[in-house]
């Protein structure tokens, strides 16, 4: 398998066989993933074909936006289920909930959609940091969730300082790395802040984040750019805690 590193390995090069992606948003017809179930088919083919074993669906749940609920994500994955000829890739569904405060008054009321035990997936807006942010991760820890924070790298208003990421994760949070992230998908300053949190050992899971075929085809073809191949593999290898 390492000889393969000579060069920057593509993604199917090194994920481990029994790969689970926690964040994707295969499931049709409810977020701005898959529209239909051909369109969940096609990227479920698409992840297959990239060495992808099973997944976890997490479509949104963003108020006033993507305002889903445990029984709009139910009714999707079931549909999905019934119709499409992939049986079983998608093992179980959460949800990727935005950080803010009414994902807290809902947590209040209903538990929340997790992806596995109490491991909640939750984001963050991509261009402010919630003035109130540490006060929000309290309120869903004082629940009793393990909050894992998804794609980090992509919240720019932390690329200034590193220390910004380990307050959070001394916070006690985990930290879950869009693959995409280091292919240079979305940015060179976000490729880099990858790279970073990797060297640090910062991370703590991974996952896809496809939402529709070009970003199947790009994790196909775009190695994955970073030079310490074995922690890399290492990291991969801890998504099986889901399987």
């Amino acid at each position: 398998m390492f000889s393969l590193f000579s060069r920057k390995p593509l993604l199917r090069e090194i994920l481990p066989s029994n790969y689970i992606d926690i964040h994707n948003h295969v499931l049709p017809g409810i977020d701005d993933g898959a529209s239909t179930v051909e369109d969940s088919e096609l990227l479920i083919s698409g992840m297959k074909e990239l060495g992808i074993k099973k997944s976890i669906a997490t479509p949104h749940t963003f108020f006033g936006r993507w305002e889903n609920t445990v029984e709009t994500i139910k009714d999707a994955f079931d549909h999905h289920a019934e119709q499409t000829k992939d049986r079983g890739f998608v093992q179980n569904y959460a949800s990727e909930y935005m950080l803010d405060p009414k994902l807290i008054e809902r947590a209040k009321n209903e538990s929340l959609l997790c992806l596995k035990d109490n491991y909640l997936l939750v984001e963050l807006n991509l261009f402010t940091c919630p003035i109130d942010l540490y006060e929000l991760l309290f309120e869903l820890k004082i629940k009793g969730y393990k909050i894992i924070i998804a794609h980090p790298e992509r919240y720019s208003y932390f690329h200034d300082s590193i220390e910004k990421f380990e307050k959070l994760k001394a916070f006690g949070v985990d930290f879950q790395m869009n693959l995409l992230s280091l292919t240079g998908y979305y940015s060179k300053s976000i490729l880099k802040c990858t790279q970073q949190l990797l060297e640090q050992d910062l991370y703590d899971f991974t996952g896809t984040d496809i939402h529709h075929i070009k970003h199947i085809e790009y994790l196909n073809k775009k190695p994955l750019v970073y030079s310490n191949k074995n922690k890399l593999a290492r990291l991969l290898e801890n998504n099986s805690l889901f399987v």
